[in-house]
């Protein structure tokens, strides 16, 4: 096992740097804080190439930190890791992962209903949507430019590991007519939509979730196959939008 006694180490360095979207970008890694989400992308099969554990967390979790079978094992001085966590009590364990590769026509000849984010904003609804996707057995979650990165922390963490299981591809808006193609109804929520409970849906069917404060994009609603609506009582003019995408995702999974 490697160690690490400062701060200003280059691998410290780098692994601060990656919180940054661009980053992750460029060295395709991601960031996986806490035992419990380094124990879902493992099961899940994620590869993992880095694990950084603190001193204090190795001397209470020695025989689970030496059953990781990881090349790349890095003892920490402690202080050093809690510096860059995101977690009000910091575990001290810390690791890298790689970010799994899907194809849309591998996704799509499944035939299982999709999620669409059209610039969903907020890490932790983006995060909240997987989770949901997961759930209600979606067979992936695309996100249109102008997304947060699912593998932001936030993101990553609402997610609650679904993300390591679902597929998760970003495209462009030519997805619409792949999806077209592929025979899917394209389902778009929308306030002045039709009620989902007075509709006809399709089970082959791509769910369009648009922007937290601006809804669908006027650009995609020409790709529509159906507007649809949440049957709402009160005063209340509309739902969060990850709550929103689950209550029809729901809907989708009874067909």
């Amino acid at each position: 096992m490697n160690r690490i006694e400062s701060g200003d180490n280059k691998k410290i360095k780098r692994l601060k740097s990656l919180d940054r979207k661009k980053v992750r970008n460029r060295e395709d890694l991601f960031f996986i804080e806490g035992r419990k989400l380094l124990d879902e992308a493992l099961s899940s099969r994620i590869r993992i190439t880095e694990v950084y554990v603190s001193d204090t967390y190795y001397q209470n979790n020695m025989s689970y930190v030496d059953k990781l079978t990881v090349k790349n094992l890095y003892l920490v001085r402690d202080g050093i890791l809690e510096s860059l966590s995101y977690m009000k009590s910091p575990e001290g364990i810390l690791a890298l992962g790689i970010p799994p590769k899907f194809d849309v026509p591998d996704v799509l000849k499944k035939g299982n209903p999709v999620l669409v984010m059209d610039r969903i904003n907020d890490p932790k609804n983006a995060g909240t949507m997987v989770r949901s996707a997961e759930a209600f057995g979606m067979g992936c979650v695309f996100a249109l430019e102008g997304c947060a990165d699912l593998y932001n922390e936030k993101s990553l963490r609402a997610s609650m590991g679904s993300l390591f299981r679902v597929p998760y591809i970003k495209v462009s808006k030519e997805i619409f007519t792949v999806l077209k193609n592929a025979g899917y109804a394209i389902y778009g929520l929308d306030a002045s939509g039709h009620n989902i409970e007075t509709v006809s849906l399709d089970k082959r069917c791509a769910l369009v979730i648009g922007n937290e404060s601006d809804g669908l994009d006027k650009k995609i609603r020409k790709y529509l196959t159906e507007t649809l609506s949440i049957p709402m009582q009160g005063k209340t003019e509309s739902l969060n939008a990850a709550c929103a995408a689950g209550i029809v995702m729901y809907k989708i999974s009874l067909l």
